[in-house]
This record gives structure tokens, sequence and C-alpha cells, in this order.
């Protein structure tokens, strides 16, 4: 324990990679905040653009109706979990690799 704490005086070792460190989930809250609110505010903000320039009163919904799926589908590929493998390791056994009896109700075989 005294290891882990510095010298008197001194600073704390800084981990070795910096991408070691997982992000918190208010770190992931506020990632997601933010690439939803710039998608619905540049593609919006694209729209408006066009309305104005154009002359209509519909571009600047479909800009952020756009903006809000590219930045749901920027958030699903950021931050879903992993695919696991398929294939012939991807079978499921307990420890010792033999695979388990199946489960019965109490008093049963």
């Amino acid at each position: 324990m005294a290891e882990d704490s510095p010298a008197h005086g001194g600073t704390r070792p800084r981990p070795e990679k910096p991408d070691a460190r997982q992000p918190s989930g208010a770190d992931v809250g506020w990632g997601i905040t933010g690439t939803m609110l710039s998608g619905i505010i540049v593609w919006g903000g694209a729209g408006l653009a066009l309305d104005r320039w154009l002359g209509t009163q519909f571009i600047a919904l479909i800009g952020v109706l756009l903006g809000l799926g590219v930045a749901i589908y920027l958030i699903i590929v950021k931050y879903a979990p992993p695919v696991p493998p398929t294939g012939t390791g991807a079978r499921r056994t307990p420890r010792g690799g033999r695979p388990s009896q199946p489960r019965t109700q109490k008093g049963q075989r």
C-alpha cells in the first residue's frame, strides 16, 4: 500500500498507455449527448441555409431528421458492444471443457 502512494511532495506515476483507461459513465453520456446535438445542429443548420437560399420551408426539418439519423448511427457504431465471434470455438462450455448436464427440476432426473 505504501508503494502506491507517492513520496512526500512527489506525484503519482501516470498510466503507461493513455488508451488503456476506460471511460466513465459520465464520459460516455457526454459523448453521446455531444454527438446527438452536433448532428442536429450541423445538418439542421445546413438545411436552414438551403431553406433561406431556395425560399422553402421544409428542408430544415429534413436536415434535422437526417442529422438525428446520422448521429444515432454513429453512436451505435461507436458504443455498441462487440459482436462475439462465430464458428467452431463459439460454443460455450463450462470450465474443464466438457458440456454440462441438462438441468432438471428439483427431484427429477
